[in-house]
């Protein structure tokens, strides 16, 4: 599948809030976009929307988002796609162009990220990418409380 890069646009955000994953990754639901805007969420600041990176098929439909914020000795990768094109390598390829474009905006500043340690599914998606595990840390998060594993990928 071809994919188009671009900014992510308030319209694609809205349609983020409206993906809806199935069983254990039901975790990953967004709640409706009026209450995202009352509790802050990034994807409704169009400030903050700046960091985000959409992907699009052929038919303009939106298959993914990254988010790359900068914090000064990293650069923390976030990353959403679409339900309907979850576990078909989708993941692997939006993780790929997200790593070249830190490689040409950040030379040599590590990427890291955090997801849940049961997601075994982008674990090795990431791992595949180059991402290693460097750390196991249990937060509080919206939703409560999880463990997670923090990856990290050296971007050389």
């Amino acid at each position: 599948m071809k994919l188009k890069v671009g900014k992510l646009s308030e319209e694609q955000a809205i349609q983020v809030s409206k993906w809806k994953y199935e069983g254990e990754y039901e975790i990953y639901n967004l709640p409706d976009w009026d209450t995202m805007i009352k509790e802050q969420y990034s994807l409704c600041d169009e400030v903050k929307r700046e960091q985000f990176t959409s992907f699009v098929n052929e038919e303009n439909e939106l298959i993914g988002f990254t988010n790359l914020l900068d914090e000064g000795s990293n650069i923390f990768f976030g990353i959403g796609v679409n339900p309907k094109y979850c576990n078909k390598g989708i993941g692997k390829s939006i993780t790929k162009l997200a790593l070249d474009e830190c490689k040409s905006k950040y030379p040599n500043k590590p990427v890291i990220l955090e997801v849940r340690t049961w997601n075994i599914r982008a674990v090795n998606c990431y791992k595949s990418q180059g991402f290693e595990i460097v750390e196991v840390k249990h937060q509080e998060t919206y939703i409560g409380k999880g463990e997670f594993y923090v990856m990290k990928c050296l971007n050389k």
